[in-house]
């Protein structure tokens, strides 16, 4: 899958600008007093300017396999600590994948993320091609079972393979992109920072060469209402069997 464009809100457009082109050194797209544009390898996010506060959002960069302390020590940033203190760098043998987890401006919780089976190698690597795309956008949910169930009934996005899914947890897509599916009021992961709605909107490819698809709060949420299926904990049988279905 490929997320290709991205579309979050913002308090902060000041800071926003400051961090995204000054700390993580970003082109800017497109810029107006409403919003502002910034390309991400393939994927190009926006962030609109809105009034009110903004929970926070989750959501993660690929950088070539092998390269994340590069990447590392090129953006200074607060690097959080992970599986133990002192650890900036997370290991996930499953996802085959090592991550560095920072915060953004507005308290978004940002990922630089290494997966070994998308290997990169160019001997004309520049600073500049260090971020493949986003490859993970959180999408918070009052039931994680229904949302993933929609996701996949009605944009054709399948379970991530190398994940497991769980009543307040799901991954759908692939290395190139996924949706990670958090159940309301959940932490996100190395922080006490719980999972709030909040709007986005995002256009991606559920497949190479597949049509475009738009997603949005507003759109998922009334599949996800009238969404028949049992969303309890601990996991039903009707969540396994839904599991089945988007496999």
């Amino acid at each position: 899958m490929k997320l290709l464009t991205i579309e979050l809100e913002t308090a902060d457009p000041v800071g926003t600008r400051k961090f995204y082109t000054q700390q993580l050194d970003l082109p800017i797209v497109a810029e107006s007093a409403e919003s502002l544009t910034v390309q991400v390898g393939w994927t190009q996010l926006t962030f609109r300017s809105v009034p009110g506060p903004v929970a926070p959002y989750h959501f993660a960069i690929n950088v070539p396999s092998g390269m994340l302390e590069l990447c590392m020590h090129w953006f200074s940033l607060n690097y959080m600590d992970t599986q133990s203190p002192g650890q900036t760098i997370a290991e996930f043998p499953d996802w085959k994948a090592r991550s560095a987890y920072f915060l953004d401006n507005n308290g978004n919780i940002l990922e630089f993320i290494a997966r070994r089976d998308l290997p990169y190698i160019d001997a004309n690597l520049t600073v500049g091609d260090l971020f493949q795309c986003i490859s993970e956008l959180g999408i918070v949910t009052p039931c994680v079972v229904k949302t993933s169930y929609q996701l996949s009934k009605h944009f054709g996005v399948k379970r991530f393979s190398k994940s497991k899914p769980m009543h307040d947890f799901a991954a759908l897509g692939d290395d190139n992109g996924l949706f990670i599916v958090s159940k309301e009021n959940r932490t996100w992961l190395f922080t006490n920072t719980p999972a709030v709605v909040n709007n986005y909107r995002v256009t991606f490819e559920s497949e190479p060469g597949g049509p475009l698809q738009t997603l949005t709060r507003c759109e998922l949420s009334p599949l996800v209402s009238a969404a028949s299926i049992a969303c309890s904990c601990p996991l039903s049988s009707r969540h396994s069997q839904v599991v089945e279905e988007m496999a």
